[in-house]
């Protein structure tokens, strides 16, 4: 809604409230008006209104905003009783006040909307109240909504307003000034200062359109009595009129009476009050014309058997017990077109009918029964709504292989419906020559019995399960699927622990299978030993052909790949094949991790593979560890940011850099634990410190212990504690021209050091 819309709606609304305090409203820059007939305006009055010599009368401001349109006035009967009144007047300064042409507005109650013609009618609100008719529990329509985009900006114009579908005819309809508001208690006047009339607020339509059907039934039931035909807006027929029989309007509907016999149609006439039109495409009428059928039997269309374009499509109807006439005995037809009677079954409920038919295309369909072509008589007729024949959404498994989208030759695949048949189902059917359908435990099976290559749509039944049990297992429609599938023969992915093995040797030479998905430890002797061999010759013929990926990486304990033994080979493998050994290539150190991943290949063209779960994840992974030593001994760069001297004197060591070499104890899988010894060269203090006591930057033999924190292949973060054996001068302090201050610190060559630092470098080897 556009939010203009919303402002003006928002003002309006206040309308409803308009109960809590008079209301009086005039035009802008219209005459001073009263706002009481007794005593006085205690104001203050601002935003452009003022308060006329009598203290009961305002003038309203000539150009108003949105906010200084309305003010609520405090009154009381003297001025002495302001400061205790607790009275309010609401003032509005509406806009002008529109000319409307009542012989030119249409309403539309069934379209919902209300066609202003006049001038002015820019933000012109309409209000409106009516009582659904033949709806007693739905409470009374009421609402208002404004005239936003008139079709001129001045002179004579159209405007239409929306307002809610289904309205009567007779609904009350009132205008109301832009900006203003509507109620009981609201006194509108116009620019001259004059009282308007509540009663020329009113809307009176100069023309009434209908634009939906009258007449809500295509039929008359009078087999037990009178019968009745609902109709939209009862209260806009002035007259009925059904030839020999009798019709009297009512509320909702139009009573039918005295029916001379059994006759196939009644013809009714009503007549529309004054000013009320049925519109029939650019022409309007005052008198409707409907033929409708008189229902001796009572007859209903089985729900979710009508069908709407199958060829050669079955319905079921069901007669009322009442009905004592033998369905094949009389003459049905549907839409005017003979139909043969394929079935019958009497129940305690009634008698149900399945009419075999040649299809429609029809939004709906007109069954009747008469008693024979010559006499015409009209048994039972019935209007329904057909349904488009549901699309058959069928999906094919191969148990324990997942979803398949072809059609296989060599064994039985599983088939699944899509519960979008609404109250029927889909019963896959046999088509000789391309396939056959078993059922075993309740599930339906399909095997191709057509060439390799070839492609077949599925053929399906539609079935009312709601019917009787005879009718039940029934095709209602058959209908092909909307695409073919292809026909061939179905291979299954293999386990790839049937197919592929692992072999490292152990330590006394010997070959050892690997089992995957659990981590293994291979002697650092029998490191070249490890292979991949692929055992074509296990693959068995009802597999089919397979396409795996094999991929072999080696990582080095530091985390970096070594790529001279990496391997990706993509293999096709045919049944009864020859073994194949592929070993891992390259010269592989101490704590080297070897994996071995195999999988599938996700392509359909190669074998059966569900085409929802492709989850890319390998089929069979191995995992093994080089063994090596226990401890790592290795040389590293070492830059401490900043060093603490924690011996007399005390104080920051900014800028360190040296070589350390580091003793560290190594996990199983070959990475160095945090805490290791640590010995080496180091420039200490390289920056001069700006306090009082001046390190000199000097080069230093340390010792002691490191935690290092690798952060990368090489690279590591950690912090030192160091026994540290200075070569420097010595330490001086700052005296400032003090004569007393020895300018020298007395300090020792031996200090202990610690701080945080980072290193770069790995060079050494295992112990």
């Amino acid at each position: 809604m556009p939010p203009v819309r919303l402002v003006v709606l928002a003002s309006l609304l206040a309308a409803g409230l308009a109960a809590a305090a008079p209301v009086v409203q005039v035009p802008e820059g219209g005459r001073p008006v009263e706002v009481l007939a007794q005593g006085v305006v205690c104001g203050p009055v601002r935003n452009g209104w003022s308060l006329g010599p009598d203290g009961r009368s305002v003038h309203p401001p000539a150009r108003p905003d949105d906010n200084t349109r309305t003010q609520d006035l405090k009154v009381a009967d003297t001025p002495a009783q302001c400061a205790t009144s607790e009275r309010i007047v609401t003032v509005i300064a509406t806009g002008p006040l529109p000319r409307i042409d009542f012989s030119g507005t249409s309403f539309y109650p069934d379209e919902g909307r209300l066609e202003l013609r006049g001038v002015g009618l820019l933000n012109v609100g309409v209000a409106w109240s009516g009582k659904p008719r033949g709806e007693p529990e739905r409470p009374t329509m009421e609402g208002q909504d404004v005239c936003l985009s008139p079709s001129k900006p001045r002179g004579l114009a159209d405007c239409a307003v929306p307002v809610p579908q289904g309205l009567p005819t007779d609904t009350s309809l009132y205008w109301i000034p832009p900006y203003g508001r509507i109620g009981p208690d609201v006194k509108t006047y116009d620019a001259l200062g004059n009282l308007v009339d509540p009663e020329s607020l009113r809307i009176r339509p100069g023309r009434t359109i209908l634009t939906e059907p009258l007449v809500l039934s295509n039929g008359i039931d009078v087999s037990k009595g009178p019968g009745s035909v609902p109709v939209s807006h009862s209260e806009a027929i002035a007259t009925a009129d059904c030839g020999t029989a009798r019709c009297e309007p009512a509320e909702g509907f139009i009573s039918v009476r005295n029916v001379p016999g059994v006759d196939a149609t009644v013809t009714l006439r009503a007549r529309l009050v004054p000013r009320v039109y049925f519109s029939r495409g650019d022409a309007l009428d005052q008198v409707i014309t409907t033929t409708l059928s008189v229902l001796a039997c009572p007859l209903t269309a089985v729900e979710g058997s009508v069908l709407r374009g199958a060829e050669n499509s079955a319905l079921v109807v069901r007669l009322d017990p009442v009905c004592a006439h033998d369905p094949r005995t009389l003459v049905w037809t549907v839409n005017g077109l003979r139909v043969r009677v394929e079935r019958v079954v009497k129940l305690a409920e009634g008698t149900y009918v399945m009419l075999r038919t040649g299809g429609t295309s029809d939004q709906q369909v007109t069954i009747t029964a008469l008693t024979s072509r010559q006499d015409g008589t009209v048994v039972a007729s019935e209007t329904a709504k057909t349904l488009p024949l549901p699309a058959p959404r069928a999906s094919l498994e191969l148990p324990g292989h997942g979803s398949i989208d072809f059609i296989p030759t060599n064994r039985p695949a599983e088939v699944s419906m899509a519960s979008n048949a609404g109250l029927g189902r889909f019963v896959l059917e046999p088509l000789p020559g391309a396939y056959s359908v078993t059922t075993r435990e309740s599930v339906t099976l399909i095997q191709g019995e057509a060439a390799p290559g070839a492609f077949v749509a599925l053929r399906f039944g539609y079935r009312l399960p709601t019917l009787p049990a005879e009718l039940a297992t029934t095709d209602l429609a058959m209908v092909d699927e909307r695409f073919q599938r292809v026909v061939r023969e179905a291979s299954v992915p293999a386990r790839i622990e049937n197919l592929v093995e692992f072999v490292c040797a152990d330590k006394d030479g010997k070959d050892q299978k690997l089992e995957p998905s659990r981590p293994h430890r291979i002697p650092y002797e029998m490191r070249n030993t490890c292979r991949v061999i692929v055992h074509r010759q296990r693959l068995k013929p009802e597999d089919g052909n397979q396409e795996v990926l094999l991929r072999i990486s080696v990582t080095k304990p530091d985390g970096s790949v070594r790529g001279e033994s990496g391997v990706e080979q993509r293999m096709f493998l045919r049944p009864q094949g020859e073994q194949r050994d592929i070993p891992v290539p390259g010269n592989l150190g101490q704590y080297d991790r070897i994996t071995v991943q195999v999988s599938h290949v996700a392509d359909e063209s190669r074998y059966a593979l569900s085409t929802t779960d492709r989850t890319g994840l390998p089929s069979a992974q191995w995992t093994a560890i080089v063994t090596g030593g226990l401890f790592r001994l290795y040389t590293t760069a070492a830059i401490p940011a900043g060093l603490y001297r924690a011996t007399e004197p005390t104080g920051q060591l900014a800028i360190n850099f040296g070589v350390v070499s580091r003793l560290a104890l190594l996990n199983n899988e070959g990475q160095e634990r945090l805490l290791g010894i640590e010995a080496g060269l180091m420039g200490l203090g390289l920056v001069p410190q700006s306090g009082d006591i001046q390190f000199p930057p000097t080069l230093a033999v340390v010792l002691g212990l490191g935690l290092r924190v690798p952060i990368g292949p090489g690279a590591a973060v950690g912090a030192q504690a160091w026994l540290a054996y200075e070569f420097r001068g010595d330490i001086r302090r700052r005296t400032g021209g003090d004569p007393t201050l020895d300018p020298v610190v007395p300090s020792s060559k031996w200090s202990f050091i610690f701080g945080p630092s980072i290193s770069v470098g790995n060079v050494g080897f295992n112990l």
